[in-house]
């Protein structure tokens, strides 16, 4: 197997782990909220930087193994949709007017948004290994 099969291989791999992680991400969420708040740290921090940079990755390695511009752009998506994610919790912070901090709320559609595109990137792999009909 060559240098680009393989990556186009991890590439293949790595969309499906990071629909894992986007999961795990949400299922934290859930734990912060009703099993400890400590866990927080996990769902804001850990998560979040596994799939940040887990998404930067996957389009370097989705650019090398020249998969086509859609679907190696959709983990850049991500990386740019978890950064809203963090934006959109601003108002909250901030303490700011409720009429405001209501914007805050578009944190868990920015959820739904994001485990989509990563459906869809799993999606966009498992479609080029169909077989022809």
């Amino acid at each position: 197997m060559n240098a680009r099969a393989t990556a186009k291989r991890v590439f293949e791999i790595g969309a499906y782990v990071l629909v894992v992680a986007v999961v795990l991400k949400i299922f934290l969420a859930g734990l912060g909220i009703f099993a400890s708040a400590e866990l927080f740290f996990w769902h804001t921090t850990v998560n979040a930087i596994v799939i940040f940079f887990g998404s930067i990755i996957l389009v370097l390695v989705g650019w090398y193994a020249r998969v086509d511009r859609r679907t190696f752009a959709l983990p850049g998506l991500i990386a740019g949709l978890v950064i809203l994610q963090s934006l959109l919790l601003f108002p909250y912070h901030l303490a700011l007017p409720t009429a405001v901090r209501a914007i805050s709320a578009l944190h868990a559609v920015n959820a739904l948004v994001i485990f989509g595109v990563a459906l869809a990137l799993m999606d966009r792999v498992r479609g080029g290994r169909r077989a022809p009909a």
